[in-house]
């Protein structure tokens, strides 16, 4: 029945037999996620053998392996598409080795600058640096030895070197917030990719069905009147 899975829930494929690898779907998919706090990167992969050219993308499975793999909670699925919380992601890459299709991917980046301080954190932060640099003045202090870092300082120093990059899950998200759809699929010049929904799936196999019957025909006991078949 069509009402047992959502009805929203769609996912973009390729059709083979018409696409020409000419990568119009990457280049769209770039410019549509070329935006700020976004990642420039395509969302799909072209792979081409000797025999096929078709680029592969997120399925948005009902029971997606990548969030159940996540630890984190950064892959969701909700009724219209696997979602990413990109705050959420680790970098763990669990995600990329549960996806049968290959279509999960993560990027590291620089992370963006620290917002300077305004003037009166600074004076804050220098206080206590003078302070010691009054103490330093006394007879018996030696102004070549250097303080040793404590253990809390090394610590702060190893969070902050980690914190220099950061890591975001790279996957197809149906351009969920764009009224026109996927980007690939519009910019594609021979409609080798196709949105595919579940009204889609249940004409599809309709027309298998159909198929199969009509089929079924050369074992009837009686003959047929091929005159009623409502698609001759």
């Amino acid at each position: 029945m069509l009402g047992a899975y959502p009805v929203s829930r769609k996912f973009v494929m390729a059709d083979p037999s018409v696409c020409i690898g000419c990568k119009t779907c990457l280049a769209a998919c770039l410019v549509r996620h070329d935006v700020s706090n976004d990642v420039a990167v395509p969302r799909l992969a072209l792979v081409t053998t000797r025999t096929i050219s078709a680029p592969v993308g997120c399925h948005h499975c009902a029971e997606a392996p990548c969030a159940d793999a996540c630890p984190t909670g950064c892959l969701y699925v909700d009724d219209e598409h696997v979602g990413v919380h990109p705050d959420k992601c680790i970098g763990c890459r669990n995600c990329v080795l549960a996806c049968p299709y290959g279509a999960v991917d993560i990027v590291t980046r620089p992370a963006p600058p620290e917002p300077a301080p305004s003037p009166k954190a600074e004076d804050a932060a220098t206080a206590p640096q003078a302070a010691g640099e009054e103490a330093a003045r006394i007879p018996d202090a030696k102004a070549t030895d250097k303080p040793k870092p404590s253990a809390r300082d090394r610590v702060r120093a190893r969070a902050k070197k980690r914190r220099s990059t950061v890591s975001t899950v790279v996957k197809c998200d149906l351009c969920i917030d764009h009224a026109d759809g996927p980007a690939c699929a519009a910019a594609c010049p021979t409609k080798a990719l196709r949105l595919i929904d579940p009204q889609m799936l249940e004409r599809g196999k309709q027309a298998k069905r159909k198929a199969a019957a009509r089929a079924a025909a050369s074992f009837a006991t009686i003959t047929l009147n091929a005159d009623l078949d409502e698609e001759r």
